[in-house]
């Protein structure tokens, strides 16, 4: 049966979560957060389980106005199937079908703007991007986390669907004017995360990678690099998770398959990456 989610009190990279399944799990992660310090000497929060689908809903914020991007969903765990330890994060898409617009609506109006209100009643008003993790669980939206940042790898596949210019966006929040009408795609975005193996644990680095241009030969294909560098001309990894390949399409299942295909074209024999991204949508 399952009992509890310890989670390291501090400084961890995202990956100080275990989803203890029993207690023998939970043991072995207490073991290795209390008594073998892997992320440092600390404390260990205890959290109830919750089941249910996440799913990443970033808001932008002016003081008092909160104005909603359109919502994705992050993988964390490292193998297909949901399989593996916790990771920063191995892949991402947007929209998100299996979020009605009521459920949508109740975590905008109960959780995103009574926070922003909040933060401005108690005297430090808030400016910038709020991020809520949330949960969509049997009892209803519940709150996973927050953050006063962009979700990585998230935001890589929502803001390819904004339309609005981004510029007057961010200076409408930095400066308090009117905001524009924020205009998004109808097409779907995937990105598949490729990491170095061993990753989240010890990884090695300075592999070469080869077919980045062959990847982007399809338009609707854009790559992120997140742990790569040049050397001797040649591009190598240099992190844990390496690059990002994202690609849209008319629907989640052709983006997927664009992702898929541009991903394969990458050659490299230290990186992997989850094939299944998306896979409570398709």
């Amino acid at each position: 049966q399952t009992c509890a989610l310890p989670i390291y009190d501090g400084l961890a990279a995202g990956k100080g979560v275990v989803i203890a399944n029993d207690r023998s799990e939970a043991a072995l992660a207490l073991k290795d957060m209390l008594l073998d310090d892997r992320f440092g000497k600390g404390k260990v929060v205890v959290e109830e389980y919750l089941t249910g689908p996440e799913f990443s809903f970033m808001a932008l914020v002016c003081d008092k106005q909160v104005w909603p991007l359109a919502l994705a969903q992050d993988h964390k765990r490292a193998f297909d199937g949901d399989e593996g330890p916790n990771t920063g994060g191995m892949g991402a898409y947007s929209p998100l079908p299996f979020i009605r617009w009521e459920d949508e609506a109740y975590a905008l109006e109960k959780i995103l703007k009574p926070v922003a209100e909040g933060l401005f009643e108690a005297g430090c008003p808030f400016r910038g991007l709020l991020y809520g993790g949330l949960m969509k669980t049997p009892d209803g939206i519940k709150v996973i986390e927050f953050n006063c940042r962009f979700g990585d790898p998230e935001t890589e596949v929502v803001l390819p669907r904004l339309e609005t210019d981004i510029y007057t966006v961010f200076s409408a929040v930095a400066d308090g004017t009117p905001m524009p009408e924020l205009k998004w795609s109808d097409n779907a975005v995937i990105g598949f995360v490729m990491a170095s193996r061993g990753y989240p644990g010890k990884y090695s680095k300075g592999y070469e990678i080869e077919g980045v241009e062959d990847a982007l030969s399809d338009p609707d294909v854009k790559i992120y690099h997140m742990g790569t560098s040049l050397k001797e001309g040649k591009l190598v990894t240099a992190g844990g998770r390496v690059m990002m390949v994202i690609a849209s399409g008319k629907d989640l299942q052709d983006a997927h398959a664009k992702a898929l295909a541009a991903t394969g074209k990458i050659r490299c024999d230290n990186l992997f990456f989850r094939r299944d991204i998306g896979h409570y949508s398709l």
